[in-house]
């Protein structure tokens, strides 16, 4: 339920009053005003304040927590909840901060729908008031209700960019590539990028290469790339995007055949975490260009 005559909040583009019988919380959630960065995982909060508008007893607990999807319930982007113990103060409304972690591939996610275009978000945050000694002699759903309320949140392209760059010291690089469960191309691709990633993590550094070159393998199935001597015999900068990726291909599968090797050359080669990962970053960008129809 809402109460237009509730005044907002600073930035809020959402009031809302939730009745409890007699008593009223008024809710007032903002848009993003702060993106943290982590290693790996990023804090995304969006500004809250809670009202008792004295219906309800001083210093009684709201408890807040819920969920955020990218647009209208499309992709669930995980659970949000109030980053410090909010009561109801005497006069005034309560604040504080409602926290969502969103990891560096959730990100790219983000930005691949997002594609440059203003940021859609969904929010479902339930509320439940604790104990007030005044309703001591009433029902459990009495002394201790609960409601949600649904928020859409739409965040302007140039205030999403400036929150990311506030986390862009921390970001990794992160490339969508879609991986369906299933025998398509795609899954191939994907099935083999992941083994690749899992064995940089365990420090199998050639293994982990070798693997991107199956990637490599996978979309060959499907995609009818020109040889590398046809290619090189059109002037550079006459040569075509699909001719350009041809030759990202082929110096891709070049450097990855190189872990499978035990020549003269390929001993010299010495596999690190940075050499690995900059062979399956090319792998997943090229595997991302794909045509749908090609990876299917």
């Amino acid at each position: 339920m809402f109460d237009a005559t509730t005044p907002p909040m600073r930035h809020a583009v959402h009031v809302a009053l939730i009745m409890f019988g007699k008593r009223q919380l008024s809710v007032s959630i903002g848009p993003p005003d702060g993106l943290r960065k982590g290693a790996g995982t990023h804090r995304l909060t969006f500004p809250i304040e809670v009202d008792g508008r004295t219906t309800i007893g001083t210093g009684v607990p709201v408890t807040i927590y819920g969920e955020a999807w990218l647009g209208p319930y499309e992709d669930w982007l995980g659970m949000v909840f109030a980053d410090t113990p909010v009561i109801v103060l005497e006069s005034g409304p309560s604040t504080a901060s409602l926290v969502l972690s969103l990891t560096d591939e959730q990100l790219a996610v983000v930005e691949q729908r997002r594609a440059g275009s203003d940021l859609q978000l969904r929010l479902k945050v339930q509320f439940l008031l604790g104990y007030d000694p005044v309703l001591q002699d009433k029902s459990v759903d009495d002394r201790w209700p609960s409601k949600y309320v649904e928020q859409s949140v739409s965040v302007q392209s140039e205030a999403w960019v400036r929150l990311l760059k506030q986390a862009s010291a921390g970001m990794s690089l992160a490339i969508v590539v879609p991986v369906p469960l299933d025998a398509s191309t795609a899954a191939h691709v994907g099935s083999h990028l992941r083994e690749a990633i899992r064995k940089v993590n365990n420090s199998e550094y050639p293994d982990a290469v070798i693997d991107a070159r199956k990637a490599i393998e996978a979309m060959d199935a499907v995609v009818h790339w020109k040889s590398e001597n046809v290619v090189v015999r059109v002037k550079r900068d006459e040569r075509s995007l699909e001719e350009r990726l041809t030759m990202l291909r082929h110096a891709l599968y070049g450097v990855a055949s190189v872990a499978a090797h035990s020549d003269e050359v390929a001993s010299t080669f010495t596999w690190d975490r940075e050499k690995a990962l900059a062979v399956i970053a090319g792998v997943s960008s090229l595997a991302a260009c794909l045509p749908k129809e090609a990876a299917s």
